[in-house]
């Protein structure tokens, strides 16, 4: 099932990210968290196509680099032992939970783990099958295929750069390098703006974005209680077309402070239908949920 909600047009002449967001962005995103994750394994081919076949306009999904400077998709900068087996099917020790950095090894050895077969307790519902991580090239590859043969609209990229900012040289390259890394691959995809966004939880990444490539919507990530958002938008030092927080933190007054800077309002994980129906009350922009047929569902009523 697919809810086609706005179209995403191509632009004849260069547009601001702000006016990509407001004029090309579907008005409300439909966002599946690192695909389907809670019925696929997550990060993916597989995963992206079930968010898009269960209703997603937007695929979100989070990236690395490996040693020999691939962008590959995946959330943690280890092969994680929670969801991952050995390239022999074996599982991965306890005391070796974080031994395997993806930044530290070739992709040809990445690709060998299995991050599809083993039970994940908490999302029950996940189909279980053997699974790799793959490059973004691939990944973007795979589902313009898909659109174009199933004849689905077109769905826009959110891309996750994942980094901890005293990490550099040991979990990701510095920003710079990072964020140029990512746009090669996606620029030589030939995807208009209005087709992908980056997005990170550190401003480094967005910043490099705002820097080097104005021209690209960029998203601020944050799960913190303790800052303001306008010492976040401060501490950044521009203003991101996309405000993306934690859902707990969601509320009334912030999403319309949200919206008088601009910036398109959309909460993260969202799981529960409850949650989704609250949150679309208040007006946010789009949700970015583990389950997008639940939100379909939702959306629907």
């Amino acid at each position: 099932m697919m809810i086609f909600v706005a179209g995403c047009k191509t632009q004849s002449t260069p547009a601001s990210p702000m006016d990509v967001v407001e004029g090309s962005f579907p008005p409300f995103l439909h966002e599946g968290h690192r695909g389907a994750r809670g019925l696929m394994p997550e990060n993916t081919i597989p995963s992206m196509i079930k968010a898009i076949e269960e209703g997603s306009n937007v695929i979100e999904l989070d990236v690395h680099v490996s040693k020999d400077n691939r962008v590959v998709v995946a959330h943690d900068p280890y092969i994680n032992r929670e969801f991952s087996l050995m390239p022999n099917g074996e599982e991965i020790p306890k005391e070796d939970e974080k031994k395997y950095l993806i930044y530290q090894m070739d992709y040809s050895e990445i690709r060998q783990f299995d991050v599809g077969s083993k039970f994940r307790s908490e999302y029950p519902d996940q189909k279980k099958m053997k699974a790799y991580i793959p490059l973004l090239g691939e990944l973007i590859d795979s589902v313009e295929q898909f659109i174009s043969d199933k004849k689905y609209p077109s769905v826009i990229y959110n891309i996750e750069v994942k980094a901890e900012v005293d990490k550099d040289g040991f979990y990701q390259p510095t920003p710079e390098k990072f964020i140029n890394l990512v746009m090669e691959v996606v620029k030589g995809k030939n995807l208009n703006n209005n087709r992908y966004y980056l997005q990170s939880f550190d401003i480094r990444q967005i910043q490099q974005v705002n820097k080097n490539y104005p021209d690209v919507v960029t998203g601020f990530l944050t799960s913190n209680k303790d800052m303001t958002f306008e010492e976040n938008l401060q501490k950044i030092g521009f203003i991101p077309q996309i405000y993306s927080p934690n859902f707990n933190l969601a509320k009334p007054e912030l999403i319309e402070k949200s919206h008088q800077k601009g910036m398109k309002f959309v909460p993260w994980t969202v799981n529960e239908i409850t949650d989704m129906e609250r949150l679309i009350q208040m007006g946010v922009d789009g949700i970015i949920t583990d389950y997008p047929d639940r939100l379909t569902d939702v959306l629907r009523k």
